[in-house]
This record gives structure tokens, sequence and C-alpha cells, in this order.
């Protein structure tokens, strides 16, 4: 009897087991289920963020672009306005001498030769030594063609012997000789061999 009895007590143990070993496979196999429903559902969301990162590089790329693009023309626009203001500045200084007297080597106020007037003007507007004679001027300028001339520009006449300074509509300012004055003259009067950027 007690033989039967440890017979049966271990089948028992033995099918208990068993059926708690099959429990728990079976419950890992759902475990494992919805694992893997999860990691789909991972996957899925990494590549929708993948896709979502890319999407905001390119549109973060793309504004960068924008911004450079944008601030290079503003840039270029500041410099336009500089330069035209820098045009402005020269010729205006050039007009308060008008009328001083041309005196030969003269560089100051009190009487110009051509390049002292020149030399002078670039010294005080721009703070730029562009040379004191024509020679220098046009040795140290960027020669153009007076179709290409800018307003403030130096303008080279007479093989390179005299210069003035370009004011636009065909006129410039300049010290033309002894025994006469800085005057505004046109192209009609002297036309001007090319022009100097500096």
């Amino acid at each position: 009897m007690l033989k039967k009895t440890i017979i049966a007590t271990a089948l028992v143990a033995s099918f208990v087991t068993f059926s708690t070993t099959k429990t728990a496979k079976a419950d890992q196999i759902e475990v494992d289920t919805t694992q893997l429903s999860v990691l789909s559902e991972l996957t899925e969301v990494n590549q929708s963020l993948d896709l979502l990162t890319k999407t905001m590089n390119t549109t973060v790329t793309t504004l960068a672009n924008e911004k450079t693009a944008q601030a290079k023309a503003e840039e270029a626009k500041a410099q336009a306005v500089k330069k035209v203001s820098e045009a402005e500045q020269i010729t205006q200084y050039a007009k308060k001498f008008l009328g001083v007297p041309y005196v030969w080597g003269g560089s100051s106020p009190s009487g110009f030769d051509c390049s002292g007037l020149t030399s002078y003007v670039y010294r005080h507007v721009l703070n730029k030594e562009i040379g004191r004679t024509s020679t220098n001027q046009i040795a140290n300028g960027k020669h153009v063609a007076t179709s290409q001339a800018k307003v403030g520009d130096v303008l080279v006449f007479l093989g390179g012997s005299h210069v003035g300074i370009y004011l636009g509509n065909g006129q410039f300012i300049h010290a033309p000789q002894a025994g006469e004055v800085v005057a505004i003259s046109s192209f009609d009067e002297l036309t001007p061999d090319y022009a100097l950027e500096f």
C-alpha cells in the first residue's frame, strides 16, 4: 500500500510538474508573441523616426541654405550701398574744392594739380593712399574701360598725363592746368582713355 501511495504521489507530482512546465511554456509563447508584436511596433516607430529625422535634416539644411543665401544677399546689398555711399562722399568732397587754383605739384586746398586733387580726396574720404602722381595712380589702380567707369572712379586722360574724378553722366571734376581752377568738365571737352578703380 505504501508502495502504491508513493507511486501515485510520484505520478501526480510528475503530472503537476508536466502541467506547470507546459503552462510556463505556453505563457512564454504568449509572452513571446506579445514581445514580437511590441518589437514589430517599435520597428515601425523607429522607421517613422528615421523618416522624420531625414525630413527634419533636409528642412534644417534647406533653411540653413536659405539663411546663408539671404545673408549673402544682404551683405551684397550692404556693399553696394557702401559703394554708392563712398562714391557720393568722394564726389561731394571733391566738389568742395571747385574754384581752388591749379598749382603744379599742389596737393592741398590752397592749390592742387590734377593728381594732387585725386589723391587728396581719396585720402580724406576713404583713408586710401592711391599715389601722389598720375603715374603712381595708374600703377596702383585697377584699369577698367571708360564705359565701365563708376561714379567716384579716377579717370585717366592724355595718355596718363592727366587725371580727374568721374561724377557720372559724362562729367568729371579735375584741376585742369596752370592759370585755371578746379572745375567740372564733360567728355565732350576731354575724352578719358580709361578709368581706375581703387
